[in-house]
């Protein structure tokens, strides 16, 4: 199943969601909430609007794989978008990771998703991609995730707490990512030319997670050679390029563990693994189980 819905328009993607999908309206304080139709699954989305801020937590359960897209171009209104799953509690954006489509896998979620202008922070876009691996690590930003899901989400009469935390990250999500101490590359002037690359690079490695890529297919790919590849790529990612190519297989390994409930070395394989032990020993080693 696929929804195909706007993300840069709240009252739009509420309208389809109730329209095309056939999804129940009732409105909690200060929220609008939507419930999923029996026939295809069982769950809500609870969206806040903010003037032009809007985020919203989902928790729902498909009867079939389902995959959420949009025609709206990342970035589209100059929004940044944020999300994080109470699975990994890891925090992700398709405008500063450099995705280009805004689509992921939705079959199975409890997560939360922000949607913030540009222009409430500071810097470039580029700069808040530099900043942005830093700043997914750190501490304070882990732990209000972490009480952001604390969050009972099954009684409603939460909904002023949920709306007043979820306002609250906001602030500091903004505060954070303009910080300009934040991230790797605030020591470091790359040429256009040199991120545009790496950029492209990360993009491979991304759409490639179920492939073996060397870094010499990605340095010919992008045209740098492997020294400069390996140097500029961990000071924007923050990680070498082998280390972050395997945390990405395990985040996502997990989503599809957790999320599409697919057996351990059906992941494993999916994701180009054909020493099963090796893999498991990569997971308990990031995760501490499997």
């Amino acid at each position: 199943m696929q929804l195909l819905l706007p993300y840069a328009d709240p009252a739009r993607f509420l309208a389809e969601l109730i329209n095309k999908y056939g999804f129940s309206l009732y409105n909690t304080w200060s929220s609008q909430s939507v419930t999923l139709p029996e026939c295809i699954g069982a769950g809500f989305v609870q969206l806040f609007v903010k003037n032009d801020i809007h985020f919203f937590r989902g928790i729902w359960d498909f009867n079939e794989p389902t995959v959420f897209c949009s025609h709206d171009p990342v970035g589209k209104k100059g929004l940044i978008d944020f999300r994080v799953s109470n699975v990994d509690q890891v925090i992700h954006s398709s405008a500063l990771e450099g995705a280009k489509k805004f689509e992921w896998e939705i079959t199975r979620v409890d997560g939360i998703r922000f949607f913030i202008p540009e222009d409430y922070f500071i810097g470039t876009r580029f700069d808040l991609s530099c900043r942005f691996p830093a700043f997914a690590n750190d501490p304070q930003i882990k732990q209000m995730i972490k009480q952001l899901f604390e969050i009972p989400s099954d009684d409603f009469s939460n909904t002023m707490l949920l709306d007043a935390k979820l306002t609250e990250f906001v602030f500091y999500v903004i505060r954070q990512l303009s910080n300009a101490k934040m991230g790797p590359l605030t020591d470091c002037s790359l040429p256009q030319r040199r991120v545009d690359c790496i950029s492209e690079a990360h993009t491979m490695i991304l759409g490639n997670l179920d492939k073996e890529i060397s870094i010499l297919q990605l340095s010919r790919s992008v045209g740098l050679n492997e020294c400069d590849l390996k140097r500029d790529f961990k000071k924007i990612y923050g990680l070498p390029i082998r280390q972050y190519i395997i945390q990405q297989k395990i985040e996502r390994a997990n989503r599809l563990i957790v999320e599409n409930h697919l057996d351990f070395k059906e992941t494993a394989r999916s994701l180009g693994y054909t020493n099963i032990k090796h893999f498991e020993a990569l997971f308990k080693r990031y995760y501490g189980k499997i």
